[in-house]
Protein backbone atom coordinates (compact mmCIF):
# COMPACT_ATOMS: atom_id res chain seq x y z
CA UNK A 1 0.00 0.00 0.00
CA UNK A 2 1.35 3.39 -1.02
CA UNK A 3 1.04 6.10 1.62
CA UNK A 4 0.78 9.74 0.70
CA UNK A 5 3.10 11.14 3.34
CA UNK A 6 4.03 14.24 1.34
CA UNK A 7 7.60 13.07 0.85
CA UNK A 8 9.40 12.30 -2.39
CA UNK A 9 11.33 9.06 -2.17
CA UNK A 10 14.54 8.51 -4.12
CA UNK A 11 12.92 5.99 -6.47
CA UNK A 12 9.98 8.35 -7.08
CA UNK A 13 12.35 11.17 -8.03
CA UNK A 14 14.14 8.84 -10.43
CA UNK A 15 10.88 7.90 -12.15
CA UNK A 16 9.90 11.56 -12.55
CA UNK A 17 13.31 12.49 -13.95
CA UNK A 18 13.20 9.53 -16.32
CA UNK A 19 9.74 10.49 -17.61
CA UNK A 20 10.78 14.12 -18.07
CA UNK A 21 13.91 13.16 -19.97
CA UNK A 22 12.03 10.78 -22.24
CA UNK A 23 9.38 13.42 -22.92
CA UNK A 24 12.07 15.90 -23.91
CA UNK A 25 13.97 13.43 -26.10
CA UNK A 26 16.96 13.12 -23.77
CA UNK A 27 18.70 9.80 -23.47
CA UNK A 28 20.71 8.92 -20.40
CA UNK A 29 22.31 5.64 -19.45
CA UNK A 30 20.83 4.09 -16.31
CA UNK A 31 23.99 4.82 -14.34
CA UNK A 32 23.84 8.49 -15.38
CA UNK A 33 20.18 8.72 -14.36
CA UNK A 34 20.99 7.06 -11.04
CA UNK A 35 23.81 9.54 -10.42
CA UNK A 36 21.72 12.59 -11.35
CA UNK A 37 18.87 11.42 -9.14
CA UNK A 38 21.16 10.79 -6.19
CA UNK A 39 22.91 14.15 -6.51
CA UNK A 40 19.65 16.13 -6.70
CA UNK A 41 18.18 14.16 -3.81
CA UNK A 42 21.26 14.46 -1.60
CA UNK A 43 21.70 18.16 -2.36
CA UNK A 44 18.06 18.85 -1.48
CA UNK A 45 18.58 17.09 1.85
CA UNK A 46 21.89 18.83 2.54
CA UNK A 47 20.51 22.28 1.79
CA UNK A 48 17.64 21.77 4.22
CA UNK A 49 19.82 20.50 7.08
CA UNK A 50 17.71 17.34 7.27
CA UNK A 51 20.40 14.86 6.30
CA UNK A 52 19.39 12.51 9.13
CA UNK A 53 15.99 11.82 7.51
CA UNK A 54 17.48 10.41 4.29
CA UNK A 55 15.38 7.23 4.34
CA UNK A 56 12.11 9.13 4.71
CA UNK A 57 12.33 11.29 1.61
CA UNK A 58 12.44 14.94 0.69
CA UNK A 59 9.69 17.51 0.57
CA UNK A 60 8.57 19.15 -2.66
CA UNK A 61 9.80 22.53 -1.40
CA UNK A 62 13.29 21.11 -0.77
CA UNK A 63 13.50 19.66 -4.28
CA UNK A 64 12.14 22.80 -5.93
CA UNK A 65 14.62 25.00 -4.07
CA UNK A 66 17.47 22.75 -5.17
CA UNK A 67 16.34 22.67 -8.80
CA UNK A 68 15.87 26.44 -8.91
CA UNK A 69 19.61 26.81 -8.33
CA UNK A 70 20.15 25.57 -11.89
CA UNK A 71 18.81 28.11 -14.42
CA UNK A 72 16.35 26.60 -16.91
CA UNK A 73 16.24 23.18 -15.30
CA UNK A 74 12.59 23.22 -14.25
CA UNK A 75 11.49 24.41 -17.69
CA UNK A 76 13.44 21.64 -19.39
CA UNK A 77 12.16 18.91 -17.08
CA UNK A 78 8.46 19.30 -17.65
CA UNK A 79 6.15 16.47 -18.60
CA UNK A 80 3.35 17.33 -20.98
CA UNK A 81 -0.04 15.70 -20.42
CA UNK A 82 -2.09 15.89 -23.60
CA UNK A 83 -5.00 13.67 -22.64
CA UNK A 84 -5.94 15.00 -19.23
Amino acid sequence: MLLDDGLIKLNELKEVLKACMEENGMQFKNVQLDQLTQVLYDDALDSSNQRNSHADGIRYEQLKAQMMKIPGLLENLSVRYNNI
